[in-house]
């Protein structure tokens, strides 16, 4: 059988790693962003770890002979902190047994280098699959951990744990069940934003006396632009059901559900109000170009509307791109809410409107029977970007 050239094959792949979301893992042979490093542990030869690349290898005595250290670094993250460069890092470690081990850092950029400053174990072969120095002062790991009786080849409890770094060195600050990891989603974020990547939210929680946030939700992955806002989220919709019947709020079961439902229907069939989850204090009363949008492996309703709370004009600087979706099995509810700017074509007279319901209604229509009349890419020219974005969305759980 002809072989296919190396380079031809990874011309013919390239596309495929371009659609990820999430930059890969940095592994050894692209650390090169940390240089050479010199990480304290006991357990290696001369209680310290001597990084080159990103690698190191040595040996040590033991009873009956000698034995070899081995370690490298499995994944890092870099950002800046109140005007500091900080770091974190995985190290990936074996003393010569069936164990592999896996060590959090945390280090701060001196002038000669990067310093370690705290550390803390995360146990014996453990799958790491996400980290981040998202937030100052937190950095974010997700991965998946031994569950109770589980065999240490392989775990399957999936979690997002979050440790605060203190003068006293990493402390565990909470642990979330996730069911999707970044590194599970494919997609074309430059489409959104250049600087747009997928990021892990930990839970955003009810207060004890049910006054919290009306846009809490579980642990999830959300697509966050540079200056951390949100654009896209992609909830498990069970825990997120749970998590309001535990509140007795039916609120979102109602959502889902009516969501379903216009998933079936005709888009001649729907018209304002929409549901917009996360909910958001407010109602949605205006709403064009409404489309029923797939994603690689789902399908949703997107539009360009406006959440209000009280009897207002339209005004254009709050029109955003809304879209409620499902992936195939309904097992994820995508989500976006995107800020959009009009065409300069749509005329001024369309954001004038008179005082009251009556005002507010007449402005409606007349909005929607101009816009109704043009195409959507001269009256909002960032939909076609949005609308590939979202065509290449693709959930794909592994």
């Amino acid at each position: 059988m002809k072989k296919t050239p190396v380079l031809v094959t990874i011309a013919l792949l390239w596309p495929v790693f371009t659609f990820c979301c999430l930059p890969k893992p940095i592994f050894a042979a692209g650390s090169k962003a940390l240089g050479d490093l010199v990480l304290p542990m006991k357990e290696a030869p001369g209680g310290k770890v001597l990084l080159k690349n990103g690698q190191f290898s040595g040996h040590y005595k033991k009873e009956g002979g000698e034995g070899t250290f081995n370690a490298v670094i499995e994944r890092h993250a870099i950002s800046l902190w109140k005007g500091t460069r900080v770091g974190a890092l995985i190290l990936s470690y074996n003393t010569g047994g069936s164990g592999v081990f896996k060590r959090l850092y945390y280090l701060t950029e001196k002038e000669k280098g990067w310093v370690p400053r705290a550390w803390v174990d995360l146990g014996d072969r453990v799958k790491i699959r996400y980290l981040s120095l998202y937030r100052h002062g937190s950095i974010y790991l997700g991965l998946i951990e031994h569950g109770k009786g589980e065999p240490m080849c392989c775990p399957t409890k999936r979690v997002l744990r979050v440790f605060n770094v203190t003068e006293k060195g990493l402390v565990p600050a909470a642990t979330y069940k996730v069911s999707l990891f970044p590194d599970e989603i494919r997609c074309n974020p430059g489409l959104i934003d250049q600087s747009a990547r997928l990021e892990m939210l930990p839970e955003v929680s009810f207060s004890p006396h049910n006054l919290g946030p009306s846009s809490a939700v579980p642990a999830h992955v959300a697509l966050v632009v540079k200056n951390k806002s949100i654009v896209m989220r992609v909830i498990d919709v069970k825990a997120y059901l749970d998590m309001w019947w535990k509140e007795h709020d039916p609120t979102i079961n109602i959502a889902i559900h009516r969501l379903k439902n216009a998933l079936k229907k005709d888009v001649s069939q729907l018209s304002p109000p929409f549901d917009i989850l996360p909910p958001r204090p407010g109602i949605n009363d205006f709403a064009v170009f409404v489309s029923k949008i797939p994603l690689k492996n789902g399908h949703g309703i997107g539009f360009v509307g406006r959440v209000t709370k009280d009897v207002t004009c339209v005004d254009k600087s709050q029109l955003r791109f809304f879209y409620m979706g499902l992936d195939e099995k309904g097992k994820y509810l995508v989500t976006m809410s995107l800020k959009v700017n009009a065409s300069p074509k749509l005329p001024a007279r369309l954001w004038l409107c008179e005082k009251g319901i009556k005002g507010l209604k007449k402005q409606i229509q007349e909005i929607e029977k101009f816009v109704g009349g043009m195409d959507e890419k001269r009256a909002f020219p960032e939909l076609l970007r949005i609308k590939g974005f979202l065509k290449s969305f693709e959930i794909r759980p592994m």
